[in-house]
């Protein structure tokens, strides 16, 4: 009788003994510092049950530049280091190592709110870190404060290797395998390789002074002072890996039913069924229609960021729009933006890297824009949208957002404008269940078409729904 109660008004508890947990310290294969465009690895344990959900990667970071008149600063969330996530099961490709993995996190934290925690980094500083504040309350007043002073950029930790960075959110494979906990014993040795991203994704600035504001194009990110002021000669930031270690955590049973439970499921069907998300991108000079082709048993989204075109030179932080500017009468404590009491928690400062700056570049501050999607010949939506009715759309397309991640339509045009259209039914995630287009066995030619843009950058994400099976004897299958 229970069994047709749901779960909010049936009374039961379920309980397993002989469970176990422990957590492994992993060094990568390569020893040593490591900067950009350099590729860890890191070997899983084998023989035993991993939560992949808990897979951590610790580092300190150092930050340079060859000018040392430029202040230079580290981006928020230090996923913006990684360029491209693979994982390799007893040697095969398993999850699509695609490109543009830093740029895929900021694209989603865009419209659902960082999920970088306070050892992540999640802001960009300007005169004082916070991750390890002195006491001393020393400051970078000086130019050069990426070589004279170490309160700021230089997180190398103390003599004993503290002071850790950590990135604990995994896109693709790594953050959404279900079940979660695998036991590698099925399968061969697994391998995540991680290729840094480029020394572009640090940000140079003339000073550390509060911005002025702007009083022509609404739409520009380029200011008067401080944070956006003309570089001149930049210089060459660069940034530095050191300490660097994975942790995860490993379960253990003190009874066999697991194992029963495995070779009973792959002697009925043939395999074990392991869902998890799978991206390709694309990325291209965008004018008015860029084209893409995709090939999966479920499509599940389609991301799509705009950027200046010179997005990847070496360029100042961007200050996000409403948020603090120099004000004369309040040159140290600065004024926002938008309006003094700080509207929707804007009393505050808060900037991110031009590599990550998502707007909208229209031809001209007046011209009218529509986007729309072409899938097959078919339109989606079948209307052109505009940017408001894009964000609607797109925050209809998602299963969760951060509530407190707060948003106005300036700024969403001006440094957060990333579209998202979903093809899979609502919480199908949660589900497990596979209900994207399957666009196998067609010509999926697809395209992004738009009217009163200037050329910029477009980066596509596809989000897939893959399947990794697992049969008898470690042999695996993967569909994507």
């Amino acid at each position: 009788m229970a069994s047709v109660l749901p779960s909010n008004l049936s009374f039961f508890m379920s309980r397993m003994q002989g469970v176990s947990t422990s957590h492994f310290k992993i060094n990568p294969q390569t020893s040593g510092d490591v900067g950009a465009n350099r590729i860890l690895r890191f070997e899983v344990p084998s023989n035993t049950i991993v939560n992949f959900r808990s897979l951590r990667l610790f580092m300190n970071v150092e930050c340079t530049n060859s000018t040392t008149t430029k202040a230079t600063s580290l981006p928020p969330d230090f996923s913006s280091l990684i360029e491209r996530v693979s994982v390799y099961i007893g040697g095969v490709l398993v999850a699509n190592g695609f490109n543009g993995y830093n740029t895929l996190v900021h694209a989603k934290a865009a419209l659902q709110g960082s999920k970088c925690g306070a050892l992540g980094h999640p802001e960009m500083v300007r005169q004082k870190r916070y991750h390890s504040f002195l006491n001393s309350g020393k400051v970078n007043d000086a130019l050069s404060d990426n070589t004279a002073d170490t309160c700021l950029e230089t997180y190398a930790g103390d003599s004993a290797g503290n002071d850790y960075f950590c990135i604990d959110n995994f896109e693709g494979l790594l953050g959404t395998i279900e079940p979660q906990n695998l036991d590698t014993g099925l399968i061969g040795t697994v391998v995540i390789e991680i290729a840094l991203a480029d020394n572009t994704v640090c940000s140079v600035s003339a000073s550390r002074a509060l911005p002025a504001a702007q009083t022509t194009d609404v739409y520009s990110v380029t200011g008067t002072a401080g944070f956006d002021f003309a570089l001149g000669t930049p210089g060459t930031p660069s940034y530095t890996l050191k300490n660097i270690n994975m942790q995860v955590e490993v379960l253990s049973l003190a009874t066999n039913v697991l194992d029963t439970i495995v070779e009973q499921r792959i002697g009925q069907i043939g395999y074990l069924s392991l869902p998890f998300k799978n991206f390709f991108s694309f990325s291209n000079t965008h004018d008015t229609s860029t084209r893409f082709n995709v090939n999966s048993a479920s499509w599940d989204r389609v991301w799509f960021a705009f950027r200046d075109t010179g997005f990847a030179n070496v360029n100042p932080p961007v200050r996000i729009k409403g948020y603090k500017v120099a004000d004369a009468t309040l040159t140290t404590i600065g004024i926002p933006e938008y309006d003094a009491g700080g509207t929707l928690n804007t009393n505050a400062e808060k900037y991110k890297p031009t590599y990550f700056n998502f707007r909208e570049i229209k031809a001209t501050p007046t011209t009218a824009t529509t986007y729309q999607l072409q899938v097959n010949s078919a339109s989606v939506p079948n209307y052109r949208l505009s940017a408001p009715e894009l964000l609607a759309l797109s925050m209809n397309s998602l299963d969760y957002y951060d509530k407190n991640h707060k948003l106005t339509l300036h700024q969403y045009k001006c440094n957060y404008f990333v579209g998202c259209m979903r093809f899979c039914l609502p919480d199908s995630d949660y589900s497990r269940l596979g209900s994207g287009i399957d666009c196998r066995g067609v010509s999926s030619s697809c395209s992004l078409n738009t009217t009163g843009l200037s050329s910029c950058n477009l980066t596509m994400f596809c989000e897939c729904t893959s399947e990794l099976r697992i049969g008898a004897g470690r042999q695996i299958e993967v569909i994507v």
